[in-house]
């Protein structure tokens, strides 16, 4: 298993719409191999998102990553986005 984690800033005032965006594009789709994912934020700087997603192996990852919706998803993201960075981390125990 692999965790994937992805901290975003989003622009000032964009954060609404910014958890709008990522809690429709959860319901639409369910990726092979996704284990669950994570919202939270940092309530010390509101703007910074950290997502976290449990995935059955990298390759599970991958394909996401190269699907349409992953593609939309990123498209809608880009204008709000202010700066992101990405960690695909092994899961070596969960309790």
């Amino acid at each position: 298993m692999v965790r994937a984690v992805l901290t975003m800033l989003v622009r000032e005032g964009c954060e609404s719409l910014f958890e709008d965006i990522w809690f429709t594009a959860l319901k639409e789709a369910e990726p092979p191999g996704s284990l669950g994912q994570t919202l939270m934020s940092d309530p010390e700087e509101r703007r910074r998102y950290v997502i976290t997603g449990d995935w059955e192996s990298r390759d599970a990852l991958r394909a996401f990553e190269s699907s349409p919706e992953r593609r939309a998803m990123s498209a809608a993201f880009e204008p709000i986005r202010e700066a992101a960075s990405k960690q695909v981390l092994d899961i070596i125990a969960r309790t």
